[in-house]
This record gives C-alpha cells, structure tokens and sequence, in this order.
C-alpha cells in the first residue's frame, strides 16, 4: 500500500510540473487571445453591447461596412459578458447583411449560429422570430426545401393564435411556406396554405393582394390560366384604383405576370400574352417603373416575331432600346440592345444591327465595372466577416485560457495542501479496502452459487413435465392429476428453499422423498426405493445446501434404473460418520459404462454439464465457507449399478469465511 502511495504521489508531482511547462509553453499563444478578451471583460457594460447593435442596425442598408464593425464589437462584449442572447442577436444581424447582399450560405451559417445560441425561453423575442423567418428564406433560395418548410412552420406554430398578432408576421409566414410548396411541385398544399392568409385579410390590403398573386401563380402551373388572369387583373385593378403598391407587393405581381405570359406564350395564345403584357406596361408606366416596361417591351418583340410579325416586332424592339437608354441600368440596356440587335440581323438590316451591337458592347462593359464593384464590395464584406469569425474565437480562446489560468493555480494548491491528507487517507482506508475486496469476493461467489443453483431449476422442471406429458400421452388422467398436485407441492418446496443457502436437512429429506414418490409414479414397473435416516441425526438442527443431493438420485433413475429389463432398487441413506454428514445413494442399475453406450451425444453433454454444475458448487462451498463437501462415485463389479457418497460437514450455523 506504501508502495501505491508513493506512485500517486509522484504522478501528482509530474502533473504538477507539467501544467507548469504546458504554461510557460502555451504564453506566447495566450497573450493575444488573453488581450482581446480581457479588453472586452473591462467594459462589460450590459447596455454597451445592446447600443451597438441598434447603431449597426440602423446603418445595415445604408453603410454595411460599419455595421459590421458595430457587430463584432458588439460580439465581443456579450462573449466577454458570457452573453448568449445578445451573441444570438449579434448573429442574427449578420444573417440579415448577408441577406441584403444575396450571400445565402453565409446567411443560413449566421442564423445557425444564433439558433444554437438562443434559449428555449427566448423564443417570443423579435430576433428569434426574425432568425426563423431567415433560415427559411435561406434554405429556399438555396433549394433546401425541406429544411426551410421545418424552420418556417415552427415560425408559424410560435406566432400563436392569429387572433393575438398585432403585426403581419403569421400571415407573412404562411405566405413563404406557400412559396416552399409551390417551387417543390407541391400546388395543393400552396394552394391550402393560402387560405389562412385570405380569409384573415382583406383581399384588397398589401399581404391579401399578394396571396392573390400566388394564387394565381399556382394556377398556371396547374394549367388554370383562366383563374390566373383573373385574379392577376384584379390586384392590378385594385392598385391603380388608388392602393400603391410596395415593393414585395409590386415584385408577387410581376413575378405573377411573367408566369401566365410564359404559360401564354408556350400554348401559342400570342394575341393574349401581348394583352396582357401591354396592361402591365399601362400600370408600370404610371408607376413610373421603366425596368419592367422595357422588359415586357422586348417580350413582346418576341412574342410578334415568333407570329410572323417582324415588322411590329421590330418596332417594340426600338422602343424598348429606346427607353432601356435612358435608364442608368446597363443590365436592361444589354438586354434591349441584343434582342434588338438579333432582330435586326434576322431581318437583313445588318447596319442597324451593327449599331445595336456597339451599344450591347458598351452596356455590358458598363454592366461588368459595376459588378467588380458590387462584387469587390461583397468580398470585403465577406473578408471582414471572416475576420469577425476569427475575433470570436479569439475571444472565446481567451476566456477560455482565463478559465484554464485560474483553475490551475486553484487546482495546484489544492494538490499541494491535498497530499498530505491523501496519504493518511491512503493508509487509513487501506485495511478497509482490502476487507471489502474480501467481502466482494465472497459476495460473487454465493452469487455464483446461487446463479448455479439457479440453473438446476430449469432442467428440474423440465424432466417432471415430460413425466406429466408421459401420462397424458398414456391416457392416465388419473395419474396424472395426481402426479401434477404432488408436483407442485414439490415445486413449491424447491423454489422456496432453493433461494437459501443452506436449509434444514428435514426440509431436504422433504423434498427429497416427494422427488423420489413421483419418480416412482413413472417408472414403478423399472424400480422400488427406500429412504433409510439414521434416528441419532437432528434433522431440524442440522442444515445442508439445498439441490445438492437431488441431481444424483435423477442420474440414477434416469441413467440405471430406468434401463434395466427387470424391477430394480434405489437406497437412499443418511447417516454420521465422524463429523460429516453421508449420503449415501446406491443402485442397482446397468451401471455407468452401459449407461453411457445407450447415451445419444446431446445426451453425454447435458448429463456432463449437469455433473459439472455440481462440481463448481462444490469447490464454491468448499472456498467460501472453507470446509470439506466432497462426492465419490463407485461403480459396482460387472455393470451391477452405482454407489453414490456425499459427505457433507455438520455444521448447525455455516458462516462465510
């Protein structure tokens, strides 16, 4: 045990000086971590993080740069605080500048990062309800339709009764699980989710007029064309009646009508389709929304050329050439100027064409500076992102290492002052241990017993019934009846005392001689027995382990006696001899030898085990209680049967040693 404590104590020493070297070794790493977190930690102040966040989200559209700035600061204050919220809110900010910047797989990554972070006891909060509604958004642009239906549904199930929302967000929300089902295929369940959001608003307000809209473009993919115009004319009526329309509303009906132009087109329904763009051109000219009326233009070329009718076809064409350039849009000025340019060219007007062309080229390399700009503006975006992600974890490591700083100069001291105590633990609980391993390892031997006690049972049982089932098949109801009532007064006898470890010899010469009457009601014809007891025993006094015997008086009826051609004996007898109690089980059948010719394989093996189950209880009694059970097995001369000893030591109250 001396031996034990020294070890400990010199692998506490080790650790000791390790934790000193991994210190000294991990410095130079700490410093910058340690730095940042610890400016932070200084002006933890719990309105400091919340001001930062309304500054950057006040300047998220105008000036996305110092948003940023405003956020990671804001970031570094909640780590500091150890601030989970405020870290939520600080990501949900970030999802909506990836948002405005139409990087998705940054803006799904950001709402992650604050759905982790939320608590459960948030979720009534506007952020939490605002990062629901851009994972959904998220994962639809990015395709990943199922995962936006979760996100958006839970949106809906948080909102609470309809009843109860002061602002649009439930409706605005069925609106996008209507956009998820209509863009996996799924028309029926957009068109049922829309009824929730027209039945709860006016058809005339912004978010009833924009169900209407998907409606209607539902209906096109359902080749319902007659009910998608119908309902895309009324929201154009009901806008230029005097509602203006906004800007998510004016985007459901363009995107409405563009659908049931396409559907229009692809059904060669020409005259139609340019009815119905022309009306959209009426209602975006008094919008003064020149982008759509010069697309539509051009769709109309298209529409004339492909009836044959080059000659209006190149007059749209001209006009929408004509107003794209006037617009500061190289996109649509592209667009116009190739289409016109193409139509041109089929038409044999090759220098008008040419014409067309120069200014194509030009409003692409107009519309290619501007995208390195967007584009550059993007990726400082994104770098400074990036930058915020490495700030955070730079602060999460300083506080981290913070932790780590103090705990171990705790840890060493308690290791210190702790040595002492542990050695004189050590040694004291020493004899203790070694008592319980003593009395553990007796303990799983009498379980070990008792499992193999346990194990004779099942085989006990199973012998009796093929009795009963032997009586059955003879038609002996009679007998049978009787042999089942003493079975289960035997059963009970057995289950009851097998249990103990050890029972009176009374109760084992009880069940002993009910095993033997009902083995003779089978095999009366094969053997007679005795039961001799010697007068001078105490059979209430003296106890023996229960089930010990049993297993050789079933070998001897099963194995001998029933084999013989003619009516055998079995003598049981129980008698002292010095300070053992004998048992004493004679015999007369056809022996071992012949017993084991007769044997089927299986046979040999169950009759082994049984013997070996008896063997391993008696080296398990002999250990655990330190006496002498032993057995001795003779066979008689010429096969004439066996004798079975058992010597079993008196002892009125066996103890485990």
């Amino acid at each position: 045990m001396i031996r034990k404590a020294v070890v400990i104590l010199c692998l506490l020493m080790g650790v000791i000086s390790y934790e000193e070297c991994y210190g000294q070794e991990n410095d130079k790493r700490r410093d910058k971590s340690s730095s940042n977190y610890k400016t932070y930690k200084s002006r933890s102040v719990a309105n400091d993080a919340k001001s930062l966040l309304d500054e950057a989200s006040a300047l998220r559209q105008s000036n996305p740069d110092q948003a940023l700035d405003k956020v990671k600061e804001a970031l570094g204050v909640s780590l500091a605080q150890q601030d989970e919220l405020t870290e939520a809110k600080c990501y949900v900010l970030l999802g909506e500048i990836n948002e405005s910047i139409l990087e998705w797989k940054l803006a799904l990554e950001n709402y992650l990062q604050a759905y982790d972070k939320f608590e459960k006891g948030n979720t009534g909060s506007r952020e939490y309800r605002r990062m629901l509604q851009g994972l959904g958004t998220a994962n639809l642009m990015l395709e990943k339709y199922d995962d936006a239906l979760t996100y958006l549904q839970e949106a809906v199930q948080i909102s609470g009764s309809r009843s109860k929302i002061s602002d649009s967000y439930y409706s605005e929300r069925l609106l996008d699980i209507s956009e998820v089902y209509y863009r996996k295929g799924q028309y029926k369940e957009a068109l049922t989710t829309l009824d929730d959001i027209i039945s709860d608003n006016d058809k005339n307000s912004s978010l009833g007029l924009r169900a209407e809209n998907q409606k209607a473009k539902i209906y096109t993919k359902t080749n319902d064309l007659e009910k998608s115009k119908d309902l895309y004319q009324n929201s154009v009526n009901q806008v230029r009646s005097g509602n203006k329309a906004d800007i998510q509303q004016s985007q459901s009906m363009q995107a409405t009508k563009t659908e049931i132009a396409t559907a229009l087109r692809g059904q060669n329904r020409f005259e139609e389709e340019i009815k119905l763009r022309n009306e959209a051109i009426e209602y975006n000219l008094e919008s003064k929304n020149m982008a759509e009326v010069t697309k539509d233009k051009i769709e109309i070329g298209k529409t004339l050329e492909a009836s044959g009718d080059n000659k209006a076809a190149i007059r749209e064409m001209e006009e929408a050439a004509a107003i794209a350039d006037t617009l500061d849009n190289p996109k649509e000025q592209a667009s116009a100027f190739l289409a016109l340019a193409l139509l041109y060219e089929k038409n044999n007007k090759n220098l008008l064409a040419l014409s067309a062309y120069k200014k194509y080229s030009i409003a692409v390399e107009k519309r290619e500076v501007q995208q390195d700009l967007v584009q550059s503006e993007k990726s400082d975006l994104i770098k400074k992102q990036k930058d915020i992600d490495e700030f955070s974890k730079s602060i999460s490591i300083g506080q981290r290492e913070d932790t780590i700083e103090r705990d171990t100069f705790f840890r060493q001291q308690i290791i210190i002052y702790g040595l002492m105590g542990m050695m004189l633990i050590l040694s004291t609980t020493s004899f203790f241990i070694y008592r319980n391993a003593q009395a553990s390892k007796v303990a799983n031997q009498l379980l070990a017993l008792k499992s193999l006690r346990g194990q004779m049972n099942p085989h006990f049982i199973f012998n009796a019934l093929n009795s009963v089932n032997h009586f059955v098949a003879q038609q002996d109801e009679r007998t049978a009846n009787r042999f089942l009532s003493e079975f289960s007064q035997l059963m009970r006898l057995v289950l009851e005392n097998s249990q103990q470890d050890f029972i009176t010899l009374h109760k084992e010469q009880e069940i002993l001689s009910l095993y033997l009457k009902l083995e003779h009601y089978r095999f009366r014809d094969k053997f007679d027995y005795e039961i001799i007891l010697d007068e001078s025993l105490n059979e209430d006094l003296i106890e023996i382990p229960p089930m010990l015997i049993q297993p050789y008086l079933e070998n001897a009826v099963w194995h001998g006696l029933r084999y013989r051609e003619s009516k055998g004996k079995l003598t049981l007898q129980m008698k002292q001899e010095s300070n053992d109690l004998v048992v004493e089980i004679l015999d007369n059948g056809i022996g071992r030898k012949k017993s084991t010719e007769l044997k089927t394989e299986n046979q040999r093996k169950h009759n082994s085990t049984g013997l070996k189950n008896i063997q391993e209880r008696l080296a398990i009694l002999n250990k655990v209680y330190k006496a002498n059970y032993r057995v001795t097995i003779e066979d008689l001369p010429e096969g004439t049967g066996t004798r079975v000893k058992i010597f079993l030591p008196i002892n009125t109250k066996p103890k485990a040693v």
